[in-house]
């Protein structure tokens, strides 16, 4: 069984991409290409400025899940090694998902500092944990206290009609994480896995880090907006946040076709294809510039790590052939 849900797997996440992608050709094609190009160049370069600053304050908020999970599971690293698995590893998820690229990553960086498979698989378990205790405290709050304007087609398929209902379900499911952290200090046993809840100071932390981090990501893309759409940013919010989770479920590599998808079905503008036009800028500053900034990064710390062997392999290669 094991063997074909390897295949699997990976069947599904293209089948997921490919579906996502129809949907969105479905839905811009009423718009040319010169429709498009017109809303790229209407975003002025003050907000690409800006939005890359938010961009460069969102990576180094992202330090903090690496950090406390790191302490979670009570290791220690320097601050820079973690702000650099940190960097690669996001980055890597952010564009290839985290089965595909940032899981191994973070495998490769943190097995060669000393960590073991166990230690690297509950430091992931915990980095999950920060996220969905973020993402559903922040849909919960928004929908509880302010609950958004839902397109009618996506309200009459919800089974709940009143969003401060759901938003109250969300928030009290990731309050019950923090309660946990705060009672339960015995490991628990679950199919033979061992799960510790992390103390009270680092699940609050991991809260208050995600929150942050949502935000700072959110207003990196809701800055490239015009102001004339009309859309508040605790209305685009939740649209964003439901983008980033339909993209960590599905796996699809970088979420390409399934966060287009759910913004531009969410943001429920008119002003289609000025939507698509900032989601490709936001895509061009939030996940290709860091990717190419975090492959260089790799590749020093290669280099640097393995430089000397390849030197010597080179050297020895090299006096052999002239040997002969």
């Amino acid at each position: 069984m094991k063997k074909y849900m390897r295949f699997l797997a990976p069947v599904l996440v293209a089948g997921i991409f490919v579906l996502a992608v129809w949907l969105l050709y479905h839905k811009l094609k009423a718009y040319s290409l010169d429709q498009i190009r017109e809303s790229l160049s209407q975003i002025s370069s003050g907000r690409i400025i800006f939005s890359l600053f938010l961009t460069c304050i969102s990576y180094m908020i992202l330090i903090g899940y690496d950090w406390l999970a790191v302490k979670a599971i009570h290791k220690s690293l320097p601050l820079g090694r973690v702000a650099m698995v940190s960097f690669v590893g996001q980055t890597v998820s952010y564009n290839f998902g985290a089965l595909l690229g940032g899981t191994t990553v973070r495998w490769r960086l943190y097995s060669n500092w000393g960590f073991s498979l166990v230690d690297i698989a509950r430091l992931v378990l915990m980095l999950a944990v920060t996220f969905w205790v973020g993402a559903l405290g922040m849909v919960g709050a928004i929908f509880l206290f302010k609950p958004p304007l839902m397109p009618d087609e996506l309200l009459d398929k919800l089974p709940i009609a009143d969003m401060r209902i759901l938003g109250l379900v969300l928030f009290l499911i990731a309050c019950s994480y923090l309660v946990l952290c705060c009672t339960v200090r015995k490991p628990l046993h679950i199919r033979g896995r061992e799960f510790v809840f992390p103390p009270p100071h680092i699940a609050f932390a991991q809260a208050a880090v995600a929150g942050i981090d949502i935000v700072a990501a959110a207003a990196c893309m809701y800055v490239l907006l015009p102001g004339d759409m009309g859309v508040g940013f605790l209305d685009f919010l939740p649209g964003y946040l439901m983008a980033q989770v339909a993209v960590v479920l599905t796996h699809v590599p970088g979420g390409v076709g399934v966060f287009e998808l759910v913004i531009l079905h969410l943001t429920h503008t008119a002003h289609t294809e000025t939507v698509f036009a900032v989601v490709l800028i936001f895509r061009l500053l939030y996940y290709i510039l860091p990717l190419l900034a975090a492959a260089l990064l790799l590749l020093a710390y290669e280099v640097r790590q393995n430089g000397s062997r390849f030197w010597h392999l080179f050297r020895k290669k090299s006096v052999g052939e002239q040997g002969k």
